[in-house]
């Protein structure tokens, strides 16, 4: 009778804990959202520095009384905040170039230069056009586009930076629940007592280890676009239009003419050719059908005289 009671003590027990994972997991995420949220000022100031020093620090400011001391305060931290944020630059150029090869070839040294590489690279020898794609970090961006653009003659280019800060903080708080999620899953995957709870709770593991691999993989890339900016350029070759020196005159004309002449010529005989085995068949069965009629139809009727 006291096994029994034990047993069902550790079936109690293990129910209880794994309710609490489930919960925990659900719940995580608004909750590292909140204190992720409550606590802006310590991730925008790169982690080194706390909010209470932050504070301090202007409170030293303003007591000091000097105006440009606050306000070189103030743009500091301005710089600070915004090179806290996390953002995703892309870009695209079309070049007019002397020679589209030997641009590509400088926007890959360009990109090699600043620690990037070529993504993509098509070349178009016929057209005398080059499509490439660098990807270089984002805090030489503006640099390699400005390098770039001074190979050639710029046509269109345009430039796009998104702020992905809040995704990025958001994405990070739902996979810190989740890993702790699994953590809590895992020792209670050591406490199931029966096949029952052996089964529930590796069903439940699987799904939350997959949505965790899932999320991870949106961190990735979120992290990968973020840290290397995209430039895409399209390079063409110049073409000065050229004019012929030779004016086509007279005699030309009376060239042209001739050959067209002689050209519709052998194109009507290739008609007639074409439809006389045709003619000859429905020539022959007009005169039949003709000569039928007439057989059928008699001698024509007399005319009646005219009164006089």
């Amino acid at each position: 009778m006291v096994t029994t009671t034990r047993a069902g003590w550790g079936r109690a027990v293990l129910a209880v804990g794994l309710a609490a994972a489930l919960a925990a997991g659900c719940g995580g995420s608004d909750g590292d959202s909140a204190v992720n949220s409550a606590a802006p000022e310590t991730t925008a100031f790169g982690g080194d520095v706390s909010a209470g020093e932050v504070a301090t620090g202007e409170a030293d400011t303003a007591g000091s009384g000097g105006g440009d001391s606050g306000a070189t305060a103030l743009a500091v931290d301005t710089r600070a905040i915004a090179a806290a944020r996390d953002i995703v630059r892309t870009g695209s150029m079309q070049l007019t170039v002397d020679d589209a090869e030997e641009a590509s070839a400088g926007i890959t040294r360009i990109a090699t230069d600043a620690g990037g590489f070529v993504a993509r690279e098509e070349a178009r020898v016929r057209d005398d056009e080059v499509d490439i794609t660098i990807r270089v970090p984002a805090g030489s961006f503006e640099d390699v586009r400005a390098r770039v653009g001074d190979l050639g003659d710029v046509e269109e280019q345009t430039v796009d930076a998104q702020d992905v800060t809040a995704q990025v903080v958001d994405i990070d708080s739902r996979v810190a629940s989740l890993q702790r999620s699994v953590e809590r899953l895992q020792g209670l995957l050591s406490q199931a007592g029966d096949v029952g709870q052996l089964a529930t709770v590796e069903g439940e593991l699987a799904r939350r280890e997959t949505e965790l691999e899932a999320l991870q993989g949106q961190q990735r890339v979120l992290a990968d676009q973020v840290a290397l900016g995209t430039l895409d350029v399209h390079l063409a070759e110049d073409r000065p239009v050229t004019l012929s020196e030779d004016t086509p005159g007279f005699r030309d004309g009376l060239h042209t003419g001739w050959v067209a002449l002689v050209y519709g010529g052998r194109i009507a005989l290739t008609a007639l050719g074409f439809a006389l085995p045709f003619l000859v068949p429905a020539a022959l069965a007009f005169a039949v059908f003709r000569w039928l009629h007439r057989r059928r139809s008699g001698p024509p009727a007399p005319a009646e005289p005219t009164p006089q």
